[in-house]
């Protein structure tokens, strides 16, 4: 039985930690909130309070650990995975970080530290699947991913329900949006060039750029772009905030504050998660389409969340192929640089599918 710590004890985090307590390991999960730790208490799960700003403590804290889960949020998620590593410890992360987290490849192979990054659902289970599509097409021309967390029953005026850190959801819509045109990496602001995307039993949703692909800009594929999913009148009213200048910098704070009340769920709101990753290019000597589309519901059983199942599962998926030493090469790595591994991504994408997260696939030739 390994020691494992998950350092954030928010909504995905505590869904972490149950399923690697429920696959035998001994976890703990560490925050500064100790309100979390009644939650904690019927899985036996432990809690140890942390402030995650003493990056003294946070060294101390993870030698006792085998292998550490990084589920912080984003804009402390470098500065922590850094200390991770110099402290020699293993450690998955799934922070949304703004820093390209291969900037500590060096680091980890000197102090023989395995680690894998943006390890959830988007980034993270699409990195897979890009990874995965390279390897098995001859030519890849073109690779989009288009995601969303929505709520099952949207309301007016929002239409949207925030299931994870807003601060995160926030930066999806101020941070600039990168994609890869004919080769060319293309950056252009968020929320531009909205489409609308059809889904069986759901209808039609707004699709805009966000900066999604991260690490996934450096694959030698000549057309790749992610775009983030939302019912039809959210968009339009973010831009409009925007356009008030309510998301400068002066103002982003209060912004921020008054969104999390709006967007915070209520005991009755259910959400979805709505993937869809779409590849074109020759496969075995067949020019194809071919489209997998993800659609995943809150677990009312478990009470767990779609984004918390959908992230936390596919993060808890790629710890145990650490701790199973499936995997055990020294570096920071991303989810792509693992799909040309078929005995991983099947490890992986069967992890999800014990979960009941699973997807369908059509492929046609064009």
């Amino acid at each position: 039985m390994e020691n494992i710590i998950v350092l954030g004890g928010g909504m995905v985090g505590l869904s972490i930690a149950k399923d690697l307590k429920e696959n035998g390991q001994n976890v703990s999960v560490a925050d500064i909130d100790i309100e979390i730790e009644s939650r904690l208490g019927k899985y036996d799960i432990s809690f140890v309070e942390i402030d995650f700003s003493d990056h003294n403590a946070i060294s101390t804290l993870v030698k006792k650990y085998d292998l550490v889960i990084g589920a912080v949020p984003g804009f402390m998620g470098f500065d922590i995975l850094r200390i991770i590593i110099e402290s020699g410890v293993n450690v998955v992360d799934i922070s949304f970080m703004s820093e390209d987290s291969r900037d500590l490849d060096a680091l980890a192979r000197k102090n023989g530290v395995t680690a894998i990054t943006d390890a959830g659902v988007a980034p993270g289970l699409s990195n897979l699947l890009f990874g995965k599509a390279l390897f098995e097409f001859n030519t890849l021309n073109s690779a989009t991913c288009y995601v969303g967390g929505l709520p099952q029953d949207p309301n007016p005026p929002w239409w949207y329900k925030s299931v994870f850190s807003p601060i995160d959801v926030i930066e999806e819509y101020t941070r600039p949006a990168r994609f890869v045109k004919n080769g060319k990496i293309i950056t252009k602001p968020a929320m531009t060039d909205i489409e609308q995307v059809e889904f069986e039993g759901i209808g039609f949703l707004d699709a805009f750029n966000s900066d999604g692909l991260r690490s996934l800009l450096d694959m030698p594929i000549p057309n790749m772009i992610e775009k983030t999913l939302r019912f039809r009148g959210h968009i339009q009213k973010i831009i409009a905030m925007k356009e008030e200048g309510l998301f400068k910098d002066s103002m982003i704070n209060q912004t921020a504050k008054n969104l999390f009340i709006d967007w915070a769920p209520g005991k009755n709101d259910y959400d979805q998660t709505i993937m869809r990753v779409e590849f074109k290019g020759d496969k075995n000597g067949r020019n194809l389409i071919e489209t997998l589309d993800f659609i995943d519901y809150y677990d009312r059983e478990k009470n767990i969340s779609s984004m918390a199942r959908t992230t936390g599962y596919t993060c808890a998926a790629v710890a145990s192929l650490i701790l199973s030493n499936m995997f055990s090469s020294k570096g920071v790595f991303t989810m792509e640089s693992l799909g040309n591994n078929s005995s991983l991504t099947s490890a992986i994408l069967s992890y999800l599918l014990d979960r009941d997260i699973q997807y369908t696939i059509n492929s046609k030739e064009i």
